[in-house]
């Protein structure tokens, strides 16, 4: 064995608290030291026994990195699964890197640029996460099953994380002040009965005021935070810590911490858990004071009652405060057991429910899809444990080989690979290994299955589709029942191949390019809810819908780096119409042709007026006297239909609100036919449009904004500054207002990227054709025109 990887070896092996901790819930840890040249040292540590070392060094090789995996635990009991939420760049990524490192999974110090979170090429460029990432933390003989979310950038796939996810931390950077991504996050764990804890995060940062956002967050969302510790300043105001209000035992006790410096904020805390149950506030009142572990049991319970938000703060920077949240996060926040019992009591209590059922294990195996990989190897669909079948000891089973897709109905085979995660580490889950409510595990090869998919065993397909019913009757919502929300997808591109012999690819399954590129999007879009790929009905053109401009870039990004296809993007051709200016009368259309033999003849005389918007093309027939026989005339209406359809004289676009006259003309016993009548409608109509002059028309969309009410105002800006004018508002909800403006679709990619970037992502809107508007600025008439593909020369 080299001697380098020697010694690293044996001092993580003396290092305090790795190896020598309590085993009662840590066990098969496995310590990885990756190394150069593919050489490796692991050191196992079971339940209970001594550590088992076994040696795979190849000579030479120097250890660079180390890296422990694969904790577990025993008992669901001692697990958290934490989803971390908040506005972008609030810290979140940094925070769950520093607790790998604190309880040194990670040896080397998280540094910016080099995440093992951040593991895909885009995350690398934009220093910021574009998808969930998953990974398990040990603290004080607890497991954290934990999802790293994207939040407001990428909201389906944060979405999913969060819905199955028993807990939250809300993290909101304090030098920021209160961001959308902080309100959306805290209005969205409410919604879905998630318990949460603030954590305010950059607290190192110069001239921040704390209780201002405290006081902000107050008058904005109707909630004060309480305050879990004491922050510690060093000279000049520096953040150099904090002290908890309570002690963490590594029995998982909780008891008060009686330092002095932390009595006014006990006090505060006192008070706040005593208004949020009435026996409690009754003592309070009589006694002046509760027992501590009143305080600290209400405290609990308020939590997880969502009576309360605790608030706590950290530094990921100066590593200060992340011990403590863990603390938090072990202390208030509800096991996987805990977050069923609530559900199982309303099903019990209700006229449909069945009692009796253990949280946990209840009708067997059931799983909810939080998120799917799929690459150019196949798909691995990640998985949240919810309930397991055991045994009479509690021992749990392992992962059944035979499972149902609730949705679908479909059986499906489990291969033997599993994995659990680590970011972007796969740690292989040794087989036959027991899955414990609250694991979250990775399952390849699961092609038919889908982002937010529930997973059972056959035997308990009714019993869990009924507790999903009783779950969303009674509004007590859980991984298993929370129903996945559609987001809005407010950006639509006409996607192709770069041009080849002067034509573009991408228009259909023509050749094996477009096969390619069609199943490459398909695969991003079941991997990405936030993504639907279709095609245009009128053109034929391969359509993607997703949530911006940025968004159709980062699809592009990843087809390009998982299938190496380039692909080029295009806003989806607006459908103008032209229709006439004034009406005009007597027009004739004739067609004549005679070159031997029979002849060609028919002459029709039509008037055309123009109608109210949105009445489309009306064709009358005047006709007396047999003058054009019945199957001329309605040859004469096709020919008029077919030339309106191919557009007017301003920019070619097809001509519409408008009624066609046909009040007389001419026909030959032998000549006419129905191609001469055909031409001579569409002849008539040319000579009319021509004579009368069009105007331009562009579709409008009614839209509808779902905003903070902060940004009203940034709303009403970029309605005005797309031609567009708002129609209303109202109230729907805390700090929330929906807005109805009616804009041009040609605006409604530019709308949907300054949206993006004035709510940092949190805005969102709907939008559903209105109707047919006249242009009437000169400019914008002119620009259309030159643009137009459709212009007549």
């Amino acid at each position: 064995m080299h001697q380098s990887a020697k010694e690293n070896a044996a001092s993580i092996l003396h290092q305090p608290g790795l190896v020598q901790r309590n085993m009662r819930v840590v066990s098969a840890t496995l310590l990885l030291l990756l190394v150069g040249e593919g050489a490796a040292f692991f050191v196992t540590r079971p339940a209970f026994g001594q550590v088992e070392t076994k040696v795979c060094m190849a000579a030479g090789a120097d250890v660079e990195r180390v890296v422990k995996t694969s904790p577990s635990a025993v008992d669901p009991l001692c697990i958290r699964n934490v989803a971390l939420v908040g506005h972008s760049h609030s810290g979140k990524t940094s925070l769950g890197e520093w607790m790998l490192y604190d309880e040194k999974v990670l040896t080397k110090q998280p540094l910016a640029g080099q995440s093992l979170l951040d593991s895909d090429p885009a995350e690398s460029s934009r220093h910021s996460s574009v998808f969930s990432h998953f990974f398990r933390v040990p603290h004080n003989d607890h497991l954290l099953e934990i999802a790293d979310t994207p939040w407001t950038d990428y909201q389906s796939d944060a979405n999913s994380a969060l819905d199955g996810s028993d807990a939250a931390v809300i993290v909101a950077s304090v030098c920021d002040g209160l961001k959308p991504g902080t309100i959306t996050s805290f209005q969205e764990c409410q919604k879905k009965k998630i318990k949460s804890i603030l954590c305010l995060s950059k607290m190192d940062r110069e001239f921040i005021d704390v209780d201002n956002f405290m006081d902000e967050f107050e008058a904005t969302l109707g909630v004060k935070p309480v305050p879990l510790q004491v922050r510690v300043h060093g000279e000049g105001g520096k953040f150099e810590g904090v002290r908890p209000l309570f002690h963490l035992k590594s029995n998982g006790d909780i008891t008060q911490n009686d330092d002095p410096a932390t009595e006014e904020a006990w006090m505060n805390l006192e008070e706040a858990v005593a208004m949020t149950d009435d026996d409690l506030l009754m003592e309070y009142l009589d006694d002046g004071a509760l027992p501590p572990n009143k305080v600290l049991l209400g405290l609990k319970t308020a939590i997880r009652n969502q009576k309360i938000l605790p608030a706590v703060y950290a530094s990921s920077e100066q590593n200060v405060g992340v011990v403590e949240l863990m603390d938090s996060i072990v202390a208030f926040l509800p096991d996987p057991v805990e977050a069923r019992e609530d559900a199982l009591t309303a099903a019990c209590e209700s006229e449909e429910g069945m009692c009796g059922m253990k949280p946990g294990v209840e009708a067997g195996f059931a799983a909810r899809v939080v998120h799917t990989v799929v690459d150019s190897f196949g798909s691995l669909s990640i998985l949240r444990v919810i309930s397991n079948s055991c045994d009479e000891g509690g021992n749990f089973d392992s992962i059944p080989h035979n499972i149902v897709n609730m949705r679908t109905r479909e059986e499906l085979k489990v291969g033997l690979t599993a994995f659990t995660l680590q970011g972007k580490e796969r740690v292989p889950f040794p087989t036959g290994a027991k899955v414990l409510p609250g694991n979250v595990i990775a399952i390849p090869k699961l092609d038919s299955v889908q982002t937010n998919d529930i997973l059972t065993v056959k035997e308990a397909v009714s019993e869990e589709a009924a507790e999903i019913q009783i779950e969303e009757a009674t509004q007590v919502l859980t991984p298993l029942s929370r129903r996945a929300a559609e987001l809005p997808l407010m950006y639509t591109a006409l996607v192709s191949l770069p041009e080849a012999d002067g034509k573009k690819g991408g228009r259909g399954k023509t050749n094996s390019g477009s096969d390619k590129l069609i199943s490459a999007l398909q695969a991003i879009s079941r991997e990405d809810l936030a993504v639907k790929v279709d095609t245009d009905t009128v053109k034929g053109s391969l359509l993607l819908h997703c949530m911006s401009g940025d968004h159709a870039q980062l699809i592009a990004t990843r087809v390009k780096d998982r299938y190496g296809i380039d692909i080029e993007m295009s806003a989806k051709p607006v459908q103008y119409k032209e229709t006439i200016s004034k009406a005009v009368l007597n027009i004739e259309g004739r067609h004549k042709k005679q070159s031997g033999g029979s002849g060609q003849f028919g002459v029709c005389v039509i008037n055309m007026e123009p109608l109210e918007e949105g009445s489309g093309v009306e064709f009358v027939s005047q006709i007396k006297g047999g003058v054009i026989s019945k199957p001329f005339i309605t040859s004469v209406e096709k020919g008029v239909r077919e030339q309106l359809e191919m557009g007017g004289p301003l920019a070619g676009y097809p001509v519409t609100d408008v009624r066609v006259v046909l009040t007389d003309g001419k026909m030959h016993s032998v000549d006419s036919n129905d191609f001469a009548f055909t031409s001579a409608g569409k002849l008539s109509v040319k000579a009319a449009l021509s004579k009368a002059g069009t105007r331009l028309l562009q579709p409008m969309e009614d839209v509808h904004f779902q905003v903070s009410e902060k940004l009203v105002g940034e709303i009403t800006s970029i309605v005005s500054r797309n031609d567009g004018y708002v129609m209303g508002s109202e109230s729907t909800g805390l700090d929330s207002v929906e807005i109805e403006a009616i804009l041009p679709s040609a605006s409604i990619p530019a709308v949907s990227d300054a949206l993006r970037t004035k709510t940092a992502g949190s805005g969102t809107f709907v939008n559903l054709f209105a109707h047919y508007q006249a242009v009437s600025d000169e400019q914008t008439i002119q620009r259309i025109v030159d643009e137009s593909p459709h212009r007549h020369e």
